[in-house]
C-alpha cells in the first residue's frame, strides 16, 4: 500500500513537471510571431507615432498659490508651501510677475478639491489652466 502511494505521489510530481516543461515551450513558441503588413499601413503607424511622440503636454489644471513682482517673497511661500503640502511646485516668471504653482491636475474637480485645503492657509489661491508634462501625471 505505501508503496503504491508512493508511485502515485512520483507520477503526480511528474505530470506537473511535464506540464511545466510543455507551457514554457508554448511560450517560447509564440515569441517568433512576425506580421507582415502593406508598406501604407507601416507608413500611417509610423506617421502617428512620430506625432504623438511630439506631444509633450497635456492641458490640465493647477493651483496659483501666489502672483508677486518680489521673489523673495514668493520663494518664501513655497517653502511655506512644501511644509505643509505634498503638492509638487514649480514656479515661472512671466515680466514682471513671479507665479507659484501647484499641483497637476488632469480635471478640474480634482483641482477644486485641492483648492479647497489649500485656501485654508492661502486664501489668494486660485485655479488656473496650465500645460502638465505628461511625466508629471
Amino acid at each position: 500500500m505505501q508503496e503504491r502511494n508512493r508511485k502515485i505521489k512520483f507520477m503526480k510530481y511528474l505530470y506537473i513537471i511535464v506540464f511545466m516543461l510543455l507551457m514554457c515551450l508554448h511560450g517560447n513558441a509564440q515569441a517568433g510571431v512576425q506580421i507582415d503588413a502593406e508598406p501604407s499601413i507601416i507608413s500611417m503607424m509610423n506617421q502617428y507615432l512620430r506625432i504623438n511622440k511630439s506631444i509633450t503636454h497635456i492641458s490640465g489644471w493647477r493651483i496659483t498659490v501666489i502672483t508677486t513682482v518680489d521673489r523673495r517673497q514668493m520663494e518664501a511661500t513655497r517653502i511655506d508651501f512644501q511644509k505643509q503640502f505634498t503638492y509638487p511646485v514649480k514656479w515661472e516668471y512671466k515680466e514682471p510677475y513671479y507665479h507659484l504653482k501647484a499641483g497637476a491636475f488632469l480635471n478640474r474637480n480634482d483641482a477644486a478639491s485641492a483648492l479647497e485645503n489649500i485656501k485654508k492657509k492661502f486664501n489668494s489661491a486660485f485655479l488656473s489652466i496650465d500645460k502638465i508634462q505628461y511625466n508629471e501625471l
